[in-house]
């Protein structure tokens, strides 16, 4: 193989990286963020429309991607409640000598109050948090991937899926995604299927924004 194929690219996925910086910039940068009661139903549009573009790139792959082993039941649960910890100690830790990273992170909770819990529960589980999975780590990562070596796909998929929350300035927010998306990504390198980062995003996305919020 040579260098130009294996750098080759076929299959990039141009459109949807694309479609997730306009959409995350529409949606966190301090110019254009929706305002007060849409930032939850603009993030359903965005996620919606990289679940499309998912799903129809990926229209072949479906029974690979989505293979299933009662074990991923398990590991799904268990790596939520473990980055959860992780997340919940990082917090507690820092705040007490970063008093800032409190009021940053209030910025992020402050949009938990434009919806009740009985819409951010599903939308947060079954839409918003499945759709991400399908999109960052069965397209983006799977194609960094095949390109380069497994772990470097891992850390560019890392890099990107945590890059396009750069709009929001809040590095808190930053750091959160850049932790949470290793963590999803190496259960999908592990695993091959999407379905333990799935379920591992809904749930942490439920407890940390609704039943068990940092603030």
């Amino acid at each position: 193989m040579t260098v130009m194929s294996k750098f080759s690219l076929a299959g990039f996925p141009f459109g949807g990286l694309v479609l997730a910086a306009a959409w995350w910039f529409v949606l966190f940068s301090p110019w254009t963020r929706p305002a007060q009661g849409s930032f939850w139903w603009g993030l359903f549009l965005a996620t919606g429309t990289l679940l499309g573009y998912s799903v129809w790139l990926l229209r072949t792959e479906r029974a690979s991607l989505f293979c299933f082993s009662p074990r991923w039941v398990f590991v799904g649960l268990g790596s939520a409640f473990f980055l959860y910890g992780i997340v919940w100690i990082g917090y507690h830790g820092l705040s007490a000598f970063a008093p800032g990273i409190v009021e940053a992170v209030g910025t992020i909770y402050a949009r938990r109050t434009q919806a009740p819990a009985w819409v951010l529960i599903p939308l947060l589980g079954l839409w918003i948090g499945p759709a991400e999975e399908i999109f960052w780590r069965g397209v983006v990562q799977r194609y960094f991937q095949k390109r380069f070596t497994p772990i470097a796909g891992l850390i560019v998929a890392t890099l990107l899926y945590s890059l396009v929350h750069a709009w929001s300035g809040n590095i808190p927010l930053l750091l959160v995604a850049f932790v949470a998306g290793l963590v999803w990504g190496l259960l999908f390198l592990w695993s091959g299927s999407l379905l333990p980062g799935i379920l591992s995003h809904a749930l942490w996305d439920v407890a940390v924004f609704v039943l068990l919020p940092l603030q």
